[in-house]
């Protein structure tokens, strides 16, 4: 079966013809509009019987002009003019076309090796189970099993947000009142559990700060945050502040790491889809989806995400919640 390439025009559907007009056929289209122009002018004042050289060459060159332009504009310029415009149009679909094929192809790649390290891990401690271990190591190697099986949903999770969000269905939020300092705490014990020797320092006000908003999406937006800044540390016993500011009208929640940092270009792109800054370490996990989901969580609460990075100084994450 025949396919049609990007920037083909497949047949029943519409298409243009290019216009491109010779040298040869540019100058006889020429000669021949002046000529029956003028040949129809010289007709006009030889029926006007005028008399005056200076009124002849006056009504000759205003009734040429008026003839002549339109006739070459009509049968010239407008169809040149058209296919210019038609052509910019076709090279910018090519373009697009380009960027979305290229998309596709750093989609399969990350998410393939992003879900190929799970999944090996997966079936190599099973395989171990299977050869019926030590009951002292059985428990060890159902963690990493869980531990994996948590990153493949992880990683399922973010791929499906994204494809609802390319249909242009808009990210379901439900609020509910909750306590945001009980939720924050919450998600950094998990993560000083999985990793114990991380220097996770919290700033939380003391009393409960009960608010509107999705604890699931919120603590998702945490997650990738702190995610984030545990990947980029230079170092695991780099210190990563959390902090919860209570504001008249909002909250802040800001993520603070000593890491690598972004360049300015590189933070221009910080929500674009499978961006990952560049990093000295072998490898950086994740799809490169996570702040573009971030992001668009925080909208959905009618709040704001900013940030601010410098090479080799750190990152600083601030979402701005309304109250």
């Amino acid at each position: 079966m025949q396919k049609n390439l990007p920037g083909d025009h497949p047949p029943g559907n519409d298409s243009f013809t290019i216009f491109k007009p010779g040298p040869f056929s540019l100058f006889v289209t020429s000669v021949v509009t002046i000529f029956v122009a003028e040949a129809f002018v010289m007709l006009l004042i030889y029926s006007l019987d005028l008399h005056s050289l200076f009124f002849i060459g006056l009504v000759d060159a205003v009734l040429l002009s008026l003839f002549v332009v339109p006739c070459l504009y009509y049968t010239l310029l407008k169809p040149m003019r058209e296919t210019i415009i038609k052509l910019d149009s076709s090279e910018a679909i090519q373009n697009q076309l380009e960027e979305i094929d290229q998309l596709k192809s750093d989609l399969i790649s990350i998410a393939s090796h992003e879900l190929c390290t799970p999944v090996t891990a997966i079936r190599g401690y099973t395989e171990l189970l299977l050869d019926d271990v030590e009951p002292e190591n059985r428990n060890e190697y159902l963690e990493v099993v869980l531990r994996k099986t948590h990153a493949l949903e992880r990683i399922l999770d973010d791929l499906v947000i994204v494809d609802r969000l390319e249909t242009g269905e808009r990210l379901q939020v439900v609020t509910l009142e909750h306590d945001l300092i009980k939720t924050v705490d919450h998600v950094c014990k998990i993560y000083q559990s999985r990793f114990p020797e991380l220097l996770l320092h919290l700033d939380l006000p003391e009393e409960p700060l009960v608010l509107s908003f999705d604890e699931s999406r919120i603590s998702q937006v945490l997650e990738n945050l702190l995610s984030n800044a545990i990947k980029y540390s230079n170092h695991i016993r780099d210190v990563i502040d959390v902090s919860v500011i209570d504001q008249d009208s909002k909250v802040l929640i800001r993520v603070r790491d000593e890491g690598i940092g972004m360049t300015a270009g590189e933070l221009k792109k910080i929500y674009t889809k499978f961006f990952r800054a560049q990093t000295d370490k072998s490898a950086v996990g994740g799809l490169g989806l996570g702040m573009s989901i971030v992001k668009n969580i925080v909208e959905g609460h009618n709040g704001t995400i900013d940030i601010i990075s410098q090479r080799k100084v750190g990152t600083t994450v601030t979402v701005t919640l309304p109250k």
